[in-house]
């Protein structure tokens, strides 16, 4: 075997884990350190000047503070809403669920970020914890979702739904999509809504449509 292949031999290509099983004295790695050039060391002797600050990362944080740059628990507690937010996510082309989306999976992750402020609550920022539990009036039902449907269909036309004051241009387009979803969602529902239910879906629809056809035909004619 030849003095290359013997060299070639120590390293595993792309793998960037610490490596156990050489037979290397620290002496002889730290004299081989001296002598690579920095662009061929292992990945291991990479990984340890990432920890360590390399040149590059040093002068990108000359003006940026050591809280920032240093890991915490907040940082995890961000990762998992990361987590919730990537099973709860939707296409915006299509406006439809993303493949990751699975409700119980986002579910499990928002039950393991609360379980991770109680565990943790006397070392994460005061901001980050639920001191003060929301009381909510009454459980959620489907009659919720049409209702939450056309605030944002009026919030689309560009107007506070709590106000009624203008904030914004309309995006009647988006606003079109969101009472058709009402619609849709009033058809779909035919079979589980009860009475009371489904005529106060039908005002809010025709409360919204009556809203759309108003500030549009006001836009044409400005």
């Amino acid at each position: 075997m030849s003095d290359r292949d013997e060299k070639e031999a120590e390293f595993i290509i792309s793998d960037r884990r610490p490596r156990y099983d050489l037979d290397e004295t620290p002496s002889s790695r730290e004299d081989q350190k001296k002598d690579t050039p920095a662009d061929e060391r292992t990945g291991t002797e990479k990984e340890q000047s990432f920890r360590d600050g390399s040149t590059i990362r040093n002068e990108k944080e000359t003006s940026s503070t050591s809280s920032s740059s240093e890991a915490g628990l907040d940082q995890i507690l961000a990762l998992l809403s990361g987590m919730v937010l990537n099973h709860l996510a939707f296409d915006p082309e299509t406006r439809r669920p993303a493949p990751s989306f699975n409700i119980r999976e986002a579910r499990f992750f928002l039950g393991l970020m609360e379980t991770f402020q109680e565990a943790f609550r006397d070392k994460l920022p005061v901001s980050l914890l639920d001191n003060q539990p929301v009381d909510v009036d009454e459980a959620p039902r489907l009659g919720h979702i049409p209702a939450i449907l056309g605030g944002m269909a009026i919030s689309a036309l560009g107007v506070d739904p709590r106000t009624g004051k203008p904030e914004r241009s309309p995006d009647f387009e988006s606003s079109k999509l969101l009472i058709d979803l009402m619609d849709t969602f009033l058809q779909e529902g035919e079979p589980v809504l009860g009475a009371e239910e489904k005529e106060y879906i039908k005002d809010m629809i025709y409360q919204a449509k009556m809203y759309f056809v108003s500030l549009r035909d006001r836009k044409s004619q400005g």
